[in-house]
């Protein structure tokens, strides 16, 4: 047996080196690098190593080996710990880390290196291996994994496994990736913990207060946030993982306590931009696991679950720039021990063990296999580079959302995607682009990665799909593991412009810093000014001069002065009202924000109301409560707070669920609803009350995804919706649930017209995919969408048509033969889910009640439905009967 297994076996975890244990094949540790009992006052795995300490002691360990360790701090999460790596290897590799690095981003960009200079750079350079750990903050052993994982690297004495990891590689421990979500969990643990640990799982350490500690300070989750890169947390990974290029990213979890361990080759389907090469390299690491495994006696299983495919995860998004990434999970003790079903105990150094085994034997693996491995990864950029077939390319139309496709242009070089912007007037691919385009060609080393994120579609393999409908069929569970559809132009709602090859036109190389420009107006702003309600940047910057105090009127109906057209939503300052320092309040405001503003010389409009008109209606800087706690889900409430504060400068006032009832909410404008989880037994009647009265005297009710059943809910009565069913099944319903009738199928407009000039079996869930939306150019919530949308459709909810004399419905679904935008859906479902309700609007007492059917800010990367959502929040309370001075 190989002597670190022995040591596993036989030696103390967190041996000092006065006492070192040597295993049958002489294994000791070196006295000098400080081990846990010293350093954390407990060997690896008998406590849980609070995130502060885990940091503490990887600059322990530096401080100890400082020619073989180098700890780097990489991000701060929101609420200000570190997140760090730390470098290690031996003290030649330690001493040219510049060189290094320089070398590897060479090999990561090979276009116009010569045969001879890609092998000196596979001869020379060692392979990066990047063991990431915690990145859900409740999935706790991990961390300690990688603490054990690092001292054991640095202290391990004649260890010949060691050695050759590091002859021939670059270890990087990321110990804590959410540190914000482990504090939570550990802060909850601590607070219930007692005399000596509960295996109990019913007891209140393993039992996790809402939100839990999975998600960050935003209440994200970060292992879906790669390529969106919302949070602070995976903007600085993404970043790292770039300066370092490492061949190998582990990503370790925790599941269920009932569990064992799973490590790859992953679960199909593999999404097809990753190449055959990754898929034999993880069979090569995993079977060096499961010699390790056996030898020890730890269960593990593989391929079974945690597909390859969504390229967001923190194991999919590395493997689409070229790496080996895999997902290891550990059974979780959600504290120090934990009965699993089977009546075996799980303690939590059974996990450290288990993580601490599997990221030795990685980074064996590699070291053994060095050259392969960068040359297989130098391969996938290159082949990339050398053409990927067709699409060749894709263009940006700015026109068409000008500030989201600024920002999405901005977000693919952030992740070193190559883009290029088109100057005004350019013709390529058939297309003229007036106000010019971003070209991002799919022929570059980040290729594959551009590819799946900007295609409509990325395939599901047909053989797996025909699998999935025999399931079904069976009245079996598929087994889509996410979503099967996100490019970024359609979530983005920018233009897309697909070219057979990539066009031969000039083009500016983007940075990722590049400020977006501002657009003037080449009018005289004698009267004031207008800002065109065409984008979420245009809202933005209306948020922005409410919050300033500045006066303005909206409407909603479109008008034209001259030869400029003014759509719905857009809103007018007039300089009588304004402040005295209103011209350089909106220059350095819309600078600032990338927006645009055009000066009004007058009042008189050739077409539409003038805004002295009734038909244009006063603006506040609004006052957005949310509901928090029990009852709403933490992704979905989390990510619209970030949404409304982070990215659009509006602060939202958290609400608890249980406290509704008693709050004053006259001090709110708006009060929104994340989607539920049981909303109804959270609030309890005097909360559904409370919420009732608040729109009946003006304010603005925002229903998301599964809050618009609360809202139909026969008890609640705020939007006249009604869930359907899908045929021949039974009833269900229920208080809290909304009201349920049988589904329909419409085959076009007319017998959409027919129920909707009417007066007043859940279908199968859809993992998720993108599907087109259709605007009512009349209503109020559509402004900003007159060419419609694209949406995300998840779950089984579908709402029967609304009478008009009802509700408004600003965006429904598509016909059937238009439906779906990218991924797959069931054809049964998207039969029904034509036609019907996206979002509903009505008036309800003196304010509004606004119901999406499905969430517009789900994981905060739906850019293109922003907008959407300001609507309801900025223009929402001009629409009120009353107004809060």
């Amino acid at each position: 047996m190989r002597a670190w297994v022995m040591a596993v076996v036989t030696a103390l975890a967190g041996v000092t080196g006065a006492t070192a244990q040597s295993s049958p094949l002489d294994t000791s540790y070196d006295p000098s690098i400080p081990g846990a009992i010293s350093a954390l006052g407990y060997a690896f795995g008998e406590e849980i190593t609070p995130p502060e300490q885990a940091v503490d002691y990887l600059y322990t360990l530096e401080e100890a080996a400082p020619d073989r360790m180098q700890v780097v701090e990489y991000a701060r999460s929101w609420e200000g710990r570190p997140l760090v790596y730390a470098l290690i290897g031996n003290r030649d590799v330690m001493s040219r880390l510049d060189t290094i690095q320089a070398d590897l981003q060479q090999l990561a960009n090979p276009q116009g290196l010569s045969t001879e200079a890609i092998d000196g750079l596979i001869a020379d350079l060692p392979a990066v291996v990047w063991l990431s750990y915690g990145v859900h903050g409740n999935e706790i052993s991990s961390t300690d994994a990688g603490l054990r994982t690092a001292y054991h690297l640095l202290a391990a004495q004649d260890d010949p496994v060691v050695d050759t990891i590091l002859e021939n590689t670059i270890v990087v421990i990321d110990p804590t990736q959410n540190p914000d979500g482990r504090n939570r969990f550990i802060q909850s643990f601590a607070a219930a913990r007692g005399l000596e640990p509960s295996e109990d799982r019913f007891t209140a350490e393993h039992d996790e207060p809402w939100p839990g500690g999975r998600f960050n300070h935003y209440l994200f989750d970060l292992n879906r946030d790669w390529f969106a890169r919302t949070q602070p947390e995976t903007r600085g990974r993404v970043q790292a993982i770039l300066d370092w290029r490492p061949v190998v990213v582990v990503d370790a979890h925790e599941m269920s306590g009932d569990s064992y361990y799973f490590f790859a080759p992953s679960a199909e389907p593999f999404n097809p931009n990753i190449l055959a090469s990754q898929r034999q390299a993880q069979d090569l690491i995993g079977r060096n696991h499961g010699r390790y495994f056996d030898a020890l006696g730890y269960h593990y299983y593989t391929r079974e679950v945690f597909d390859a495919f969504y390229p967001g995860y923190g194991d999919m998004w590395p493997t689409m720039q070229g790496a080996v990434a895999m997902t290891y999970e550990q059974a979780s003790s959600r504290g120090l021990e934990w009965r699993r079903r089977d009546g075996t105990l799980l303690t939590y150094g059974d996990g450290v063990d288990r993580h601490f085994v599997a990221s030795v034997s990685t980074a064996e693996a590699v070291a053994e296999n060095r050259a392969q491995f960068l040359r297989n990864f130098m391969n996938f950029r290159l082949t990339a580079a050398n053409g990927t077939g067709e699409p060749g390319a894709v263009l940006l139309d700015i026109a068409s959302n000008r500030w989201g496709a600024e920002r999405l242009a901005r977000n693919l070089a952030a992740q070193d995607i190559e883009v290029g912007r088109l100057a005004p007037g350019t013709s390529a691919c058939g297309a003229r682009f007036e106000q010019g385009a971003f070209l991002i060609n799919f022929n570059q080393p980040a290729g594959r990665l551009a590819r799946t994120l900007m295609v409509e579609t990325t395939d599901l393999p047909a053989d797996f799909m025909e699998e999935q409908e025999r399931r079904r069929s069976e009245g079996l569970d598929h087994e889509l593991y996410d979503v099967t559809a996100w490019s970024l132009p359609l979530m983005g709602n920018v233009a897309p412009t697909y070219c057979r090859r990539a066009p031969s036109v000039v083009a500016e190389a983007v940075n990722s810093e590049m400020p977006i420009a501002r657009v003037t107006s080449s009018h005289s702003a004698e009267y004031g000014y207008a800002i065109p309600w065409t984008d979420a940047g245009q809202a933005a910057l209306v948020a922005a001069l409410l919050r300033e105090g500045v006066p303005m009127r909206t409407t909603d109906l479109a008008f034209r002065v001259g030869d400029r057209e003014f759509p719905r939503g857009s809103v007018v300052i007039p300089r009588s009202s304004g402040p005295d320092d209103l011209d350089a309040l909106i220059t350095r405001l819309s600078a600032e924000i990338g927006a645009h503003v055009e000066g009004l010389e007058s009042s008189w409009v050739d077409d539409g109301p003038n805004p002295g008109s009734d038909n244009f209606h006063l603006m506040q800087a609004p006052q957005v409560a949310m509901l928090w706690d029990e009852g709403v889900s933490p992704l979905s409430a989390g990510a619209t707070r970030y949404v409304l504060e982070r990215r659009y400068g509006i602060p939202v006032a958290v609400i608890r669920t249980g406290a509704v009832s008693r709050a004053d909410l006259d001090r709110y404008d708006v009060l929104i609803l994340p989607e539920q989880w049981g909303l109804d037994d959270a609030l309890g009647g005097g909360g559904r009350t409370a919420i009732q009265r608040f729109a009946r005297a003006g304010g603005v009710v925002v229903g998301l995804g599964s809050a618009t059943r609360w809202l139909a809910d026969s008890d609640t009565g705020m939007i006249p919706a009604q869930r359907e069913r899908a045929a021949d099944t039974p009833r269900e319903g229920g208080s809290g649930t909304g009201e349920v009738i049988d589904g329909t199928v419409l085959a076009n407009a007319e017998e959409l017209a027919a129920l909707e000039a009417e007066a007043g079996a859940m279908p199968d869930s859809s993992p998720g995919a993108l599907v087109n939306l259709t605007a009512n150019p009349i209503a109020w919530m559509s402004s900003g969408y007159e060419d419609g949308a694209v949406g995300l459709v998840t779950g089984s909810d579908i709402y029967a048509p609304v009478a008009m004399d009802d509700a408004e419905t600003a965006l429904r679904y598509a016909p059937r033969d238009e439906l779906l935008a990218g991924g797959y859906l069931w054809d049964e479902f998207a039969d029904q889910l034509a036609y019907k309700p996206f979002l509903l609007s009505n008036s309800y007492g003196a304010g509004q009640v606004v119901a999406f059917t499905q969430s517009p800010t789900t994981r905060a990367y739906l850019d293109g439905l922003d907008l959407l959502l300001l609507n309801a929040v900025i223009l929402g309370p001009a629409r009120s009967r009353t107004f809060r001075y």
